[in-house]
């Protein structure tokens, strides 16, 4: 119990130092991932036009209705950074409590509770966990969402399990794997069972509410945006076409396939990833197989999008698979302290040198951590001063007029009303038809946007502001204002 006590005791303090660091880098500057400025606009879109599905994109909703209310009631996109660094903390000590609840110390060099210290360590200081939990994106309640899946599913907890996928269905596309993956076991274990003589579990069919929940979300969701889009499920061609379009490619290479189980994890574990092989067996056996394949699903579909060009191959895809990468690791170090115990035939040489080897690696792992936290707290100081002094330049103009602006950063920079706002693209040539409407009705509108989409609409009105433009070509580089009057 003392022994246990300690443990929990270093994982709250690890956790604590490093909810503050993320802290820290809230606190440095604006967020810098252009992606959140697009969800939190998105939220507000919303309440100024809630029949407006396309406001959506190509992404799910669920993550741009949670932040309704807090729009509604004068939230602002900081307010989503700050939850993320709570979600960041909450993570490590899930999957600490999962896996010191499973592992087995019987014939083990290793306690329980080291090894779920040890994931739980290493699913924190993970340096693209630690980024995104200083961002507005959904990464790390979409990455609690999936452990809770995969816990709750390995338990055989249907009710609970139906609630977390069918938000992760409308959270992020990774989750359709995960349901497919749960759909194909539900099928295929009553005949694994009798072809391996065990007994077969009591059928309820309540176990099918797993798929069918989530499937029914799907399906409305698809229903709701067919009118939108033109199509059945348009939502998902569109996705895979800007993706082809930004990588100018519409098939990656065979070596692609290890770029998300090998070269990201690579980039994001560094020193610990070695001793991933060693832990996946034990992982199966004690962490169960519904666990590691829930898991393991949206592994393998953000492998396929990259080799079909259907994603950017952004690395935090990655982030929802840290804590199952996180537990082979930490049961990788498990496998080697008993080896080693066997050879010495001594447990304690086993703990001894797997303990150092453990502690080597994840100093490793922080050393990563602070270079990788430094250049991005780094990026986040240096912010966008160009649209922040565009910002500011908004907040002083008089009176309440209109603003047309079609980027996200400059709006919620401006840290405006969202009811100033007309968020119609400005490179549509009817958003200047209303433009001109508008400024004829109400006398005088304003448009704030990069200043190339102002290229051959200067007789409209007159160009007020500039920031961040080249001097070497002024009138197409940087952001804008531009006054228009009756």
């Amino acid at each position: 119990m003392r022994a246990r006590r300690l443990h929990v005791l270093a994982l709250a303090l690890a956790v604590l130092a490093l909810a503050a660091w993320r802290a820290a880098c809230v606190r440095a500057g604006p967020d810098v991932d252009t992606d959140a400025y697009a969800h939190h606009m998105i939220a507000r879109a919303i309440l100024a036009q809630p029949g407006d599905l396309a406001v959506h994109w190509v992404w799910l909703p669920l993550f741009h209705y949670a932040q309704v209310p807090l729009v509604a009631l004068g939230g602002t996109m900081q307010d989503v950074r700050w939850a993320n660094v709570a979600l960041s903390a909450a993570l490590p000590f899930v999957l600490y409590a999962y896996v010191r609840r499973t592992s087995s110390a019987a014939q083990s060099a290793t306690p329980s509770q080291a090894t779920a210290l040890v994931a739980a360590l290493i699913a924190a200081a993970c340096p693209i966990v630690m980024q995104m939990g200083t961002t507005a994106q959904p990464e790390p309640v979409f990455a609690l969402l999936v452990l809770g899946l995969a816990i709750t599913f390995q338990d055989r907890s249907y009710p609970s399990a139906a609630i977390l996928l069918s938000a992760g269905v409308m959270l992020r596309y990774e989750a359709w794997a995960s349901l497919a993956a749960i759909g194909l076991v539900l099928a295929v274990e009553p005949w694994w069972r009798r072809v391996r003589g065990m007994p077969p579990e009591e059928h309820t069919g309540r176990q099918w509410m797993v798929v069918a929940a989530p499937v029914v979300f799907i399906l409305a969701w698809a229903a709701l945006r067919r009118p939108v889009d033109g199509q059945w499920f348009g939502f998902l061609r569109q996705t895979r076409q800007f993706a082809n379009d930004a990588t100018h490619t519409k098939l990656g290479a065979a070596k692609d396939a290890f770029f998300y189980p090998f070269w990201v994890p690579l980039h994001v574990m560094g020193s610990v990833l070695p001793l991933v092989p060693f832990g996946v067996a034990r992982t199966v056996r004690q962490q169960g197989g519904r666990f590691v394949l829930v898991q393991l699903a949206c592994l393998g579909f953000v492998s396929l999008t990259w080799m079909m060009r259907s994603s950017l191959g952004l690395e935090r895809h990655f982030v929802c698979i840290v804590p199952l990468y996180a537990t082979f690791a930490a049961q990788g170090a498990a496998v080697l302290a008993d080896g080693i115990a066997r050879w010495a035939r001594r447990p304690v040489v086993g703990q001894v040198v797997a303990g150092g080897l453990v502690l080597g690696l994840l100093a490793g792992l922080c050393a990563q951590l602070d270079v990788w936290m430094g250049h991005w707290r780094a990026s986040i100081e240096r912010g966008w001063p160009e649209r922040t002094a565009l910002g500011a330049f908004l907040r002083e103009l008089p009176g309440a007029r209109t603003i047309y602006c079609d980027e996200a950063t400059i709006e919620l920079l401006s840290g405006l009303d969202r009811r100033r706002f007309d968020r119609h693209w400005v490179d549509d040539p009817h958003t200047w038809d209303l433009i001109e409407d508008e400024a004829h009705d109400r006398g005088l509108v304003y448009i704030a946007t990069w200043r190339r989409e102002l290229r051959g609409h200067e007789g409209v009105g007159d160009i007020v502001f500039v920031a961040g433009a080249d001097p070497a070509d002024p009138a197409g580089t940087g952001v804008a204002v531009m006054r228009v009057e009756r």
